[in-house]
């Protein structure tokens, strides 16, 4: 490894004064050998010393950790619960931090995990996929088909039942095919496995609301998570999710939340109404987390879309106002830094309506 600037300089000193000591001991200049002997002494323990406290420092840097999210290769341990990387062994596995051992993952098992949410994020992006497709061509069918002129469509919706099989009663079934058999039972053990799934995303979301009313925000986000395994169709998990997650500032993550719930709505349900107060709670959250990056259009824009589901809601109208006010100070401020308006004004700061700390208010309800 090569020196430092910082060793190479305290070398050339170092070398200077040992000829200067050389020199005068040869002009004679130096005659009191033991108040020399002391002094060189003194200098090396003081040398001693400040090497003794620069390593303790080290030290006490490195067993405090690096914040990561462990995803790279050049620690030992990782802390899940803290987001912490540790480079070296720690005392009983113990987080510095949070001082316990229960989510510390090696880095081999932090590597592992991530390669299960990989495969995991693999098979439901494929999913996703086929689903959005299959939804695609269903609007264009729907798209070239004509209706008839023929028809009273509006006195056959009057007349009609809602499902075809409203008084067909029991449908006859092959009781006694096999093949049959063997489906209905593998139908049986999907549904019943889909309400066992919900019922611990359900829990897991009951546990999450309660840390979230202790103000344990990052044990609530990891209950959520947690739920999230079992039902990646919950909008009430991801929305509660982006609220813990804007409350201990982790804009893009709240972002990223916020989407699933908005995208989950726009392709499977046409539109926002059918889940209108989980798509309230997206996009009034997801503007609050681009005001905290001054996103101000795209955080405009959101707040339009939650105003048009709940045009009364007297916190998203205060916090659309205040939004629209610095998006206009923002492009005044850009207006005057190219020069168009010479003339001095106030900082937007001082206003109080868009430093970057003002998140504004925040739908809180928690479901």
């Amino acid at each position: 490894m090569a020196p430092s600037t910082g060793d190479i300089n305290e070398w050339v000193e170092n070398v200077d004064e040992v000829t200067a000591q050389i020199r005068g001991i040869i002009d004679g200049t130096i005659t009191d050998f033991e108040a020399f002997d002391r002094e060189v002494n003194l200098k090396e323990r003081a040398k001693q010393i400040r090497d003794e406290e620069a390593r303790a420092k080290r030290e006490r840097i490195i067993l405090y950790g690096f914040e990561g999210k462990g995803e790279g290769q050049n620690y030992k341990w990782w802390c899940k619960r803290c987001f912490v990387e540790y480079t070296v062994d720690l005392p009983e596995n113990s987080c510095t931090r949070c001082k316990k051992s229960d989510q510390m993952m090696t880095q081999a098992q932090r590597r592992e995990e991530l390669m299960g949410k990989l495969e995991v994020f693999k098979e439901e992006k494929a999913k996703h996929h086929f689903r959005k497709d299959k939804w695609l061509r269903w609007k264009k069918s729907q798209a070239l088909l004509k209706r008839s002129k023929y028809i009273n469509y509006k006195a056959w919706e009057f007349w009609e039942p809602d499902t075809d099989t409203e008084d067909e009663g029991e449908p006859i079934v092959p009781r006694s095919n096999p093949e049959f058999l063997a489906m209905e039972a593998d139908m049986k053990a999907r549904k019943t496995k889909y309400v066992e799934r919900s019922k611990t995303a359900e829990k897991c979301q009951q546990r999450g609301n309660q840390c979230m009313k202790e103000g344990d925000f990052v044990g609530a986000i990891e209950n959520y998570e947690e739920g999230l395994e079992y039902r990646r169709d919950s909008k009430a998990l991801w929305t509660n999710k982006a609220l813990a997650e804007v409350k201990i500032f982790r804009w893009h993550d709240a972002i990223a939340s916020c989407n699933k719930v908005i995208e989950y709505a726009e392709i499977f349900e046409d539109g926002f109404k059918k889940s209108a107060d989980a798509c309230f709670k997206a996009f009034t959250r997801r503007a609050v987390a681009l005001r905290a990056l001054h996103r101000w259009e795209e955080a405009l824009a959101d707040l339009d879309d939650a105003l048009s589901l709940f045009p009364k809601d007297r916190e998203a109208k205060d916090l659309h106002e205040k939004t629209k006010a610095a998006l206009d100070e923002n492009r005044e401020l850009e207006q005057r830094s190219r020069g168009q308006d010479a003339t001095p004004a106030a900082s937007p700061v001082a206003s109080g309506d868009c430093p970057a700390a003002e998140t504004g208010p925040v739908r809180v309800a928690i479901e």
